[in-house]
């Protein structure tokens, strides 16, 4: 399964390095940042050119021009950033763009969070080649954390840049590709440092309501059907990893931490008893081929850390939206207005919004 990668401008990264990090790790960790996106930001082109070249391949010019199109679609109707991002094309050469290093303790589903400067803190480590993500993932394990390696596709820095599309993007169909302009776009809208679920529900919920909007002027209403029944297949599975995640998360607290035996042993039964949900589930019809292939994969708590950040408060935002009336800028405002709130006022405000959905739902 693909994640969307890092939400980190370059520009705060490169602040970063200038305020004197001493340790050769951390020195080395952005030295690869910035050599990373400054080749892909160097080797851009434009999407206009790109797409008059004769030698482009047929399906790369279908896909672009989706994106433009999508693109301004987000400006004018989805009243989102107009500026120079998704407006020129790279070719990474590669499947993902960045791979990102998630670790757990052995026995916590709490990720180990990485803290930039202004950016806040976040729960993986972004390597723009896959062998210095694998190095740095062995070091993880040698000190006995459960670890993964998620590629991603895609990043945003924040407006700080013009975030080019890249080839790693276009695997989708076409109104997921069209999404993910819409959700990489809010980030720029809005964004709360340190505070990944609030992001990325946030993202998410522009991107769903944006592909509505976006397939009724596009006439697609067999694709609509199509990314709907993703969509739910999707967040059906979601669902139940995040319940097991819960599980295994409180049977953990329930053990008292110098009892390893006991701790490996519930760890052990909670990752069977997943697996055996997701066999019943599929066997009634539910699941997907990707998410098969995620199952038939070794799983451990590093698995479970970034469910749930993507769809967690996305029915709170959803009333927001509502309560807006069709009017984004107004939604917006209302969600910039959550983002000043401390941490726990901002919670317990989504958990109020999130409960008033769900008391509407019933």
């Amino acid at each position: 399964m693909r994640k969307r990668g890092i939400k980190v401008g370059l520009a705060i990264l490169v602040l970063a390095t200038l305020l004197g990090l001493s340790a050769c790790e951390s020195v080395g960790f952005y030295s690869q940042v910035v050599k990373g996106h400054s080749q892909i930001m160097l080797q851009r082109e434009p999407i206009n050119d790109v797409v008059k070249k004769a030698s482009t391949d047929e399906e790369l010019r279908r896909k672009l021009s989706i994106i433009k199109r999508a693109r301004l679609f987000a400006i004018d109707t989805l009243k989102l950033p107009d500026n120079g991002s998704y407006t020129q094309y790279v070719d990474t050469g590669r499947p993902y763009v960045v791979w990102n290093v998630v670790a757990t303790r052995p026995y916590s589903i709490q990720p180990i969070e990485h803290c930039f400067p202004v950016a806040g803190c976040v729960s993986y480590r972004g390597y723009f080649k896959k062998a210095a993500a694998e190095a740095y993932s062995e070091k993880l394990k040698t000190k006995g954390y459960d670890v993964i390696i998620s590629g991603a596709s895609a990043y945003s820095t924040l407006g700080w840049f013009s975030d080019p599309v890249l080839n790693t993007m276009l695997y989708r169909s076409d109104l997921s590709l069209a999404g993910l302009v819409f959700h990489e776009l809010s980030h720029q809208e809005v964004y709360k440092a340190g505070d990944t679920a609030f992001n990325e529900s946030f993202a998410t919920t522009v991107e769903l309501a944006g592909v509505r909007a976006w397939a009724a002027t596009e006439i697609k209403q067999h694709d609509l059907t199509q990314y709907k029944a993703a969509k739910s297949r999707s967040a059906e599975v979601v669902k139940l990893i995040l319940e097991h995640r819960n599980k295994i998360g409180a049977a953990y607290r329930k053990i008292d931490p110098k009892n390893t035996e006991k701790l490996a042993e519930v760890k052990k039964q909670g990752f069977a008893e997943l697996r055996a949900a997701y066999k019943k589930l599929r066997a009634n019809g539910g699941g997907s081929k990707g998410y098969d292939r995620w199952f038939e994969k070794p799983i451990n708590n590093a698995s479970l850390v970034l469910f749930g950040d993507y769809h967690g408060w996305v029915s709170a935002f959803d009333v927001l939206l509502e309560q807006a009336d069709g009017d984004w800028k107004r939604f917006y405002q209302s969600v910039a207005d959550l983002a000043d709130l401390d941490k726990s006022a901002r919670r317990k405000k989504l958990m109020d919004l999130q409960a008033k959905a769900q008391g509407a739902a019933q």
